[in-house]
């Protein structure tokens, strides 16, 4: 597991507004396999208009990322998931996505990335 892969996780069970089902993520951190089975990901949803201009939001266009559809990372809804949610390998994103992904989150995050060199 490596950071920008995409993968089917189960992330089930789920309470309120917490993204649910079984659907991609992609991964940020993999974590460690031998002490901290946690990865950092972030999920996959379905694409909408509205994600277009949503900062939080990151458009995947079908093809080499592994995807059937045109989708979109959900940042907000970043989460740690055990490495044993984690089934099939779907894909990868981009170094241009990757880091699309990762300025969504320091802004999520409220992380001023120029304090983080």
């Amino acid at each position: 597991m490596k950071a920008g892969e995409i993968y089917w996780v189960n992330l089930d069970p789920t309470i309120g507004n917490e993204i649910k089902k079984k659907r991609p993520v992609v991964v940020i951190n993999p974590g460690h396999e031998k002490q901290l089975q946690l990865a950092i990901v972030v999920p996959v949803t379905s694409w909408t208009r509205y994600w277009e201009n949503n900062p939080f939001f990151v458009t995947l266009k079908a093809g080499r990322s592994g995807l059937k559809k045109k989708s979109a990372v959900d940042c907000f809804q970043i989460r740690a998931v055990s490495h044993k949610r984690f089934t099939d390998r779907i894909g990868h994103v981009s170094n241009r996505e990757m880091d699309q992904v990762k300025s969504s989150m320091a802004l999520i995050l409220d992380i001023d990335v120029q304090h983080c060199l």
